[in-house]
């Protein structure tokens, strides 16, 4: 098995990229990329705060090779992510991508390399998930260690440039979806009608997301991801990720240990859990859809403004 390279990214919070470049230094991974976006000329203090986050670098102390992709200017979060993947993607065929709020936990990069290396060649996946949010009991099958999903998640995760270069920055499935060919993914109209608003958000620029773009090119395509049935990462990035505009209304669990590795076992889409990550994170439900409006209204006349 052959480590992936592991993909670091970044802008201007260097406190948080240190805490990540901490929580890897007992993996001590053989090849790490850190890519750090460029500052912004119309905020403050960011040329010093990005200059500090690039030197993080300097916390890599174990015997590591270290490329970087450091930015002169701002590309912004969809981009700079697409482009740094791209990057590793193209450069080394796999990359585990990590952002700067998550901190590793002891089984995580055991568990993407063992995994980008069993289903490497398994066309019908094309991600892996780095971290569960899904309670225990809500899983079909807990004992096992892993499970299929639906659900890509984006703050700890990895993938091949076979399924990467499916990504479709346009969104143009996504745009021409309708709510029955989402119904047959999500399995609920309430479901389908959430995720029409997404992209909606997300084609519009009302949001800036690599993510929902990510995912409607793997649903495009009928793809899945492998997803641990254990917490295996933590994520610091609820009080001030990029991504973030609000407490989110379910709770992180803590880091466990994932029950033990079957080799012979075969993966099974977890319906069960993904109608919990449904209803609970990605909120679809009647509330949500209703909450999805008033947050897309409030964006458009933020971009009115701007």
């Amino acid at each position: 098995m052959t480590n992936a390279p592991v993909l670091l990214l970044g802008y201007n919070r260097p406190e948080q990229m240190a805490g990540l470049i901490r929580s890897l230094e007992r993996h001590k991974p053989e090849l790490i990329l850190l890519a750090v976006d460029g500052p912004r000329v119309t905020k403050q203090n960011d040329a010093e705060l990005v200059k500090q986050t690039q030197e993080t670098v300097s916390l890599i102390t174990w015997d590591a090779q270290v490329l970087t992709r450091f930015r002169k200017s701002n590309m912004g979060l969809r981009r700079a992510v697409v482009d740094a993947v791209n990057w590793a993607t193209t450069t080394y065929g796999n990359v585990i991508v990590l952002e700067d709020d998550v901190r590793v936990g002891p089984e995580l990069l055991d568990y993407f390399n063992f995994n980008l290396d069993k289903f490497k060649a398994e066309e019908r996946i094309a991600h892996i998930n780095g971290y569960n949010l899904v309670p225990v009991e809500y899983l079909s099958q807990p004992d096992r260690q892993s499970r299929l999903s639906n659900y890509p998640e984006s703050y700890a995760w990895a993938t091949w440039d076979r399924a990467w270069e499916k990504y479709d920055d346009d969104l143009t499935w996504a745009n021409n979806a309708s709510v029955d060919e989402l119904k047959l993914i999500v399995g609920t109209t309430f479901g389908a009608l959430k995720w029409k608003q997404n992209f909606s958000d997300a084609s519009a620029e009302r949001i800036d997301t690599w993510a929902y773009r990510w995912l409607a090119s793997m649903w495009e395509h009928q793809l899945l991801m492998v997803s641990p049935n254990r917490n295996i990462s933590t994520y610091e990035g609820n009080l001030s990720g990029t991504h973030t505009r609000r407490k989110p209304k379910w709770s992180e669990l803590k880091v466990g240990q994932l029950p033990k590795r079957n080799g012979q076992e075969v993966l099974c889409l977890d319906k069960v859990a993904d109608q919990w990550l449904s209803k609970n994170v990605f909120r679809a439900k009647p509330i949500g859809v209703l909450e999805g409006v008033a947050i897309s209204t409030v964006l458009g006349m933020m971009q009115v403004i701007k």
